[in-house]
């Protein structure tokens, strides 16, 4: 299981020892337990070698534990590429830009474009559910989001709603970050969206 945590794995540290991250399944708190192993994160030219921190939960998993993932808010689950660059492609893509065109000014080879834009498509309507819930979470007064041209389309505008009300009650900080919280980082998976009460503060 993953948990999507702060980029600064400094904070991040803290915060494990601290006892302030949940389990998200049973809410227990969890507990260092190693490391995951390192992967690549690549955010335009350059690419960063991270080694997530392991956590472990001793209140769902019984006497063995159950072992989570800390990843940070920068990426997404099985995807080498830094959140912010992802979702710059999507944008681009309702937008109306092609997808070559997209990879060509991303620096990116077109069939991991096409990768992205592809399982988007497919969790559109998950997605959209997804982030329409979190939006009325955060911001109970928020607009009704209407619908747009297409179902992709319906998805981003909900993704943009969401994170303009977890803007206004947390702050600002990077909108591919709350991406990537409310998600839990599995915007791209082939899996259902996790609709979970995620730590974002």
């Amino acid at each position: 299981m993953t948990v999507i945590v702060d980029a600064d794995q400094d904070k991040v540290e803290a915060d494990l020892l601290a006892g302030l991250l949940a389990c998200p399944d049973c809410k227990e708190r969890l507990s260092p337990w190693g490391h995951a192993r390192h992967r690549p994160l690549r955010r335009g030219s350059e690419e960063d070698r991270i080694r997530p921190r392991r956590s472990i939960c001793t209140g769902c998993g019984g006497a063995r534990g159950k072992t989570h993932v800390l990843l940070p808010d920068s990426s997404l689950v099985r995807r080498r590429d830094h959140v912010e660059v992802i979702v710059s492609a999507i944008q681009a893509k309702a937008g109306g830009e092609s997808r070559a065109s997209i990879a060509r000014r991303l620096g990116r080879h077109k069939d991991t474009v096409r990768g992205w834009l592809r399982a988007f498509a497919r969790n559109a309507e998950a997605i959209r559910a997804s982030f329409t819930r979190w939006a009325s979470v955060l911001d109970p007064l928020c607009r009704p989001i209407e619908p747009a041209s297409s179902a992709f389309s319906d998805a981003l505008e909900a993704i943009g709603v969401a994170v303009r009300a977890a803007v206004l009650r947390y702050g600002r900080r990077p909108a591919s970050s709350f991406v990537s919280k409310l998600s839990q980082g599995a915007l791209l998976c082939n899996t259902n969206l996790l609709y979970r009460a995620v730590r974002l503060a």
